[in-house]
């Protein structure tokens, strides 16, 4: 809900994120990466899981270790997202419920976790939007651990 387009992923610019994450991740699987740590929800990890499990039909080393941040975290979301969460779910390599229950940080703390697993960090957040505060201190442990990070501003996707 954060992106300018909402959850409009016909809109073109979501097209150009989910075109900048495919070319990210591949970079890394050219970088001989092949475990990836999710943090899921309704959005960018839901594209990333999509593009991993794409990705993995060619390619049997890849693995996806998905974190959720409580166990009932689809619940209300509308049937096609539930639908496209399971699938991402059940083709996961690994899943690590955060929660059971929804709690304040637990969103934050499934962020966190994915980034613990890290080498290398992907995340897709603007940096000015207080609403995106858990990004914000996801990125900012990211980078006390050294971590590599290549962020993504929504904002600043320009099409071709």
């Amino acid at each position: 809900m954060c992106f300018p387009w909402g959850f409009d992923e016909e809109d073109e610019s979501c097209a150009a994120l989910k075109l900048i994450l495919i070319n990210q991740i591949t970079r890394l699987r050219g970088e001989r990466c092949t475990r990836y740590a999710v943090s899921m929800d309704c959005g960018v990890g839901l594209y990333a899981a999509e593009i991993l499990h794409g990705l993995k039909e060619s390619d049997d080393a890849l693995e996806t270790i998905c974190y959720i941040p409580y166990e009932e975290q689809a619940t209300k979301w509308t049937p096609e997202l539930r639908d496209r969460y399971f699938n991402a779910m059940a083709a996961c390599t690994e899943i690590v419920n955060v929660a059971y229950e929804k709690t304040v940080d637990c969103e934050c703390k499934a962020h966190l976790a994915a980034v613990n697993e890290a080498d290398t960090v992907i995340a897709v957040y603007d940096p000015e939007n207080p609403r995106c505060e858990r990004e914000a201190a996801a990125v900012a442990v990211a980078e006390m651990l050294n971590r590599q990070v290549f962020t993504i501003n929504p904002k600043a996707i320009h099409l071709f």
